[in-house]
């Protein structure tokens, strides 16, 4: 229960930090929180619904309190807010998370690459792909 509850609160900060202070739009009082100006990418879009989610889940359940995390998809994005050629799941007991390789701006899975345990070797898709 303490581990979901400092998740929330970790989400709640980059909810703030992204200018989504929460409940309450920024306003004039709160000049260094403003709404960002420029259009969200897809990969930034499905990550704010992502973090979204997990800031309004509730605690303790029958699966216990971080088993919901395990099903959902966080996006890998990079700093231009497109996708990450590698997209991961979360790793399990111990066991690391599948892979797949994606396209950098839609996030869709790049045909004929793997999905493994690893790395799949996504440049190497990519970068046949674009030829």
């Amino acid at each position: 229960m303490k581990e979901m509850a400092v998740l929330r609160e970790k989400v709640n900060d980059q909810h703030r930090q992204m200018g989504k202070g929460g409940k309450h739009p920024p306003g004039p009082e709160d000049p260094k929180k403003l709404w960002p100006s420029s259009p969200r990418t897809p990969c930034q879009q499905e990550l704010d619904q992502v973090l979204e989610r997990i800031s309004t889940m509730r605690l303790p359940d029958e699966r216990g309190p971080l088993e919901h995390l395990y099903s959902l998809h966080i996006p890998n994005c990079d700093k231009d807010g497109l996708y990450n050629l590698k997209q991961c799941k979360m790793a399990v007991n111990g066991q690391r998370g599948e892979c797949w390789c994606v396209d950098p701006s839609t996030g869709k899975p790049l045909q004929g690459s793997p999905t493994v345990r690893g790395d799949p070797e996504c440049q190497r898709y990519y970068t046949e792909r674009m030829q």
